[in-house]
């Protein structure tokens, strides 16, 4: 990174374009602004420059250029409307942003308790009156006063940022490498045999999931005649319950990142995984049960997870989810006279250096087994680990 020191030379502040670039480092939402003009026709204005001005009482408030010919025609409106437009929107965004005469041509929208139009497909709109219009420079400063508001559409919101659109990705649950992803992929490849026997043997589907920063995602899935629901590419987050089998070698700094995620975030939960992984270490195997959450509601959350297309609020949602299935990762004493409804069994597949890299899964396997038959496919699937162990990429 080019960093300039406080201090140093600069162009004066009276320079637009210098002006320009600096508040170009600053992303912004992007909104419509709509209304009914007083001849009865709807007119709509892009607007970077939305911002919440108070609570009590609700103001909103927004900055037309004095110049705008939009705003000429939206000030004569009794009230407008805030359309917060959704990521995908960007095309109409940039049809709203030109000047072609008819922008609402072909476009839907429905009236909001004012008349103003909620364009189909937004994030969310707020209703408002006009509360004041003052004078600042080469802009106008609109506040208005909110009479209604209403999220339509819970989808990540379509940014502004230096000259481009985009949206918001949150950091803390991040895309995989590409490269990682291609390494796991090429992995898994040369076993392909060697899962099909296992799949035949085991009476069970079989995958593998490649370990990809703090994410696993699934690159081989369905070998077996009863699918889980898993799909080729979906990527699940590590945090606990999940991921024993790719933390439990790691250094302690890679485990307490993972202990961070937990829900609820306290000693006493933090405790508890610990101990997992030390069992996890000691097997060198793990099994998740059949648990008293919807597997249905688990694997929605996923899916939502791995287009990429969620919202903050969305992420918490999933891990919420997520740490509501942690009683069927608890670890069990499997007795061989009783039986056992399994989820899932889990190994590691360690790379050359001893890395955990992958991991392969058993799931879809026959219910009531007893644990004499549980600790047998668990010594299948690390015999086969084994055999997949230690191969160069």
């Amino acid at each position: 990174m080019n960093a300039v020191a406080l201090g140093a030379q600069t162009p004066p502040v009276s320079d637009p374009m210098a002006f320009r670039n600096v508040l170009g480092h600053f992303p912004t939402g992007v909104v419509l602004i709509t209304g009914i003009t007083e001849d009865g026709e709807p007119v709509g204005m892009i607007v970077g420059s939305f911002t919440s001005v108070s609570l009590d009482p609700p103001l909103v408030g927004f900055l037309p250029t004095v110049t705008s010919s939009t705003f000429k025609k939206l000030r004569t409106a009794s009230s407008f409307c805030v359309n917060v437009l959704a990521a995908d929107q960007e095309e109409l965004c940039r049809r709203f942003a030109g000047r072609a005469p008819n922008k609402f041509e072909d476009i839907e929208w429905t009236p909001a308790p004012s008349g103003a139009p909620v364009l189909d497909g937004a994030v969310a709109y707020i209703d408002c009156t006009f509360e004041s219009i003052t004078d600042a420079g080469d802009h106008y400063i609109v506040v208005g006063a909110v009479q209604e508001l209403q999220v339509c559409s819970p989808v990540p919101p379509l940014l502004f940022f230096q000259g481009g659109y985009g949206r918001f990705a949150p950091l803390s649950l991040h895309a995989p490498f590409e490269t990682d992803l291609i390494r796991g992929v090429r992995r898994a490849e040369r076993h392909s045999a060697k899962m099909e026997q296992l799949a035949t043997s085991l009476d069970a589907d079989i995958s593998i999931m490649a370990v990809i920063g703090d994410e696993m995602a699934v690159i081989v899935s369905g070998t077996g005649e009863f699918h889980d629901g898993q799909r080729l590419g979906e990527r699940i987050p590590l945090m606990p319950p999940m991921g024993e089998m790719c933390l439990a070698w790691e250094d302690e700094e890679t485990i307490e990142r993972w202990l961070a995620r937990a829900l609820p975030a306290d000693e006493c939960t933090a405790e508890d995984y610990r101990a997992r992984l030390q069992v996890a270490r000691d097997r060198g195997w793990s099994a998740t049960m059949r648990g008293d959450y919807a597997d249905d509601e688990v694997y929605s959350v996923l899916r939502e997870y791995s287009s990429g297309l969620y919202t903050p609020a969305q992420e918490r949602r999933l891990r919420e989810i997520i740490a509501q299935t942690s009683s069927g990762y608890a670890p069990v004493d499997f007795v061989d006279e009783r039986s056992y409804d399994v989820d899932s069994l889990m190994v590691p597949v360690r790379d050359a250096a001893g890395k955990v890299r992958l991991v392969l899964r058993a799931s879809g396997l026959p219910q009531g087994a007893s644990g004499a038959q549980v600790l047998a496919w668990a010594q299948e699937l690390v015999r086969t680990a084994e055999e997949m162990s230690g191969t160069e990429d």
